[in-house]
């Protein structure tokens, strides 16, 4: 597992994630099962240039970004009600 992997994994266990890892997540744009993914958290952080609205998911181990229109999207199909609220430690 890559350091930053290792470091993200970390950030999601107790509730809170910093600015810079947050930007390092992949998007999860879509899966062969998405009812593999682990729900991990939410996040609503507005960044300087971009806001991140959506779940913070597990696949395969792998931590990830989903949008929330990919969430509205695949809403009918899945249940999205995320266990708790990630916190974004913004970057100073």
């Amino acid at each position: 597992m890559v350091e930053w992997e290792k470091t993200l994994a970390d950030a999601a266990k107790d509730g809170k994630i910093r600015e810079l890892h947050l930007r390092k997540l992949p998007l999860l744009k879509t899966t062969t099962n998405w009812k593999r993914v682990e729900l991990i958290g939410w996040i609503d952080f507005q960044m300087k240039y971009t806001y991140y609205k959506g779940g913070l998911v597990k696949l395969n181990g792998k931590l990830y970004f989903v949008q929330e229109k990919t969430i509205q999207a695949l809403q009918e199909f899945m249940d999205w009600k995320f266990p708790r609220r990630i916190n974004v430690i913004p970057e100073t």
